[in-house]
């Protein structure tokens, strides 16, 4: 048996485990990686290939979390009656921010997300901008 990389005390034991992702406040459940398990420090080391497994289910949890916000900024900007440029003119730092928002060539800052949000709630807000 092998020794654990992390304590140097506990051997490893094989084990198959769910792990926990989270992503922008987004959380997943990844099941049955194969690792290798230390009972002494709980260190959790990937068998081989699981690695490259569990980074292609957190790239795609990663990509939906991502086309979530793109379509969550497009509908409350939209709820609120704004076109892009208006959107721009009020919250962005220069033209065109809300259109690479939407496509998903830039992410929209979490502040701007809650402030979107906070005026969905909130529509009156919007004439104090």
């Amino acid at each position: 048996m092998l020794t654990c990389p992390n304590c140097g005390i506990s051997p490893l034991a094989h084990a198959i485990r769910d792990m926990q992702y989270t992503y922008k406040g987004r959380s997943t459940t990844i099941p049955d990686l194969v690792v290798e398990h230390c009972a002494g420090c709980k260190e959790v080391l990937f068998a081989q290939g699981e690695q490259e497994h569990y980074g292609a289910l957190i790239a795609a949890f990663r990509q939906q979390v991502d086309a979530q916000e793109r379509k969550q900024v497009s509908a409350l900007r939209k709820a609120l009656g704004l076109t892009r440029d208006r959107a721009d003119a009020l919250f962005g730092d220069v033209p065109g921010d809300f259109a690479r928002f939407e496509k998903g060539e830039a992410p929209a800052p979490a502040a701007l997300l809650k402030l979107l949000r906070l005026l969905g709630k909130h529509p009156a807000l919007l004439d104090e901008l």
